[in-house]
């Protein structure tokens, strides 16, 4: 009987440890964009993924405060390259990153009519994501949005050329509900 449970707790301890050294790989790969699991990409019948806007760099890189990449993490923000780790941001780019995701809310919810809200996990995410690169990359938007929030007040975003490409992002991934008519 002991045998049995030493052959019990030695396989629980080989399993606790085989998981414990996978898991720096895990991390690694997700962040290289490599999966350990996903095959290789097929060379013929690949379509590859258009790149996602990129902002460009200001400040001194590596200047965020620990409370900007406090907020970053809170809101979950994964590093963009040529940045690997958080800190890499200058203080600039950190509130140019909250600014835009403070913005990006505040568009879905104008545009969605607050029906944002109610999207599945995965489309919102995609939603805000898609926003934030957006407003990032595109120099007339980013003002735009960096403006908006600090101008100190959540009040409704004026409704210009400018707020079209950010409503235009938001119209990729929602479609209104059609009102229905009964017979």
């Amino acid at each position: 009987m002991t045998l049995v449970r030493w052959l019990g707790s030695l396989v629980v301890w080989l399993a606790s440890l085989a998981a414990l050294l996978a898991m720096p790989w895990r991390w690694f790969g997700r962040r290289s964009g490599l999966s350990a699991l996903a095959p290789p990409p097929d060379a013929e019948g690949a379509t590859a993924e258009p790149p996602w806007p990129q902002m460009p760099r200001i400040g001194k890189p590596g200047s965020a405060t620990d409370d900007q990449v406090e907020a970053l993490m809170e809101a979950r923000v994964v590093p963009a390259p040529p940045c690997r780790d958080l800190h890499d941001y200058s203080q600039e780019e950190a509130a140019a990153i909250l600014d835009a995701i403070a913005f990006a809310r505040a568009v879905a919810s104008q545009v969605t009519g607050g029906e944002d809200e109610e999207a599945p996990p995965e489309v919102l995410t995609a939603l805000y994501n898609d926003l934030v690169a957006t407003t990032l990359a595109d120099e007339e938007l980013r003002e735009f949005a960096l403006r908006w929030a600090r101008s100190g007040q959540p009040t409704l975003i004026r409704e210009n050329t400018t707020f079209q490409k950010a409503r235009a992002a938001v119209l990729r991934h929602w479609q209104p509900h059609e009102a229905t008519t009964a017979p």
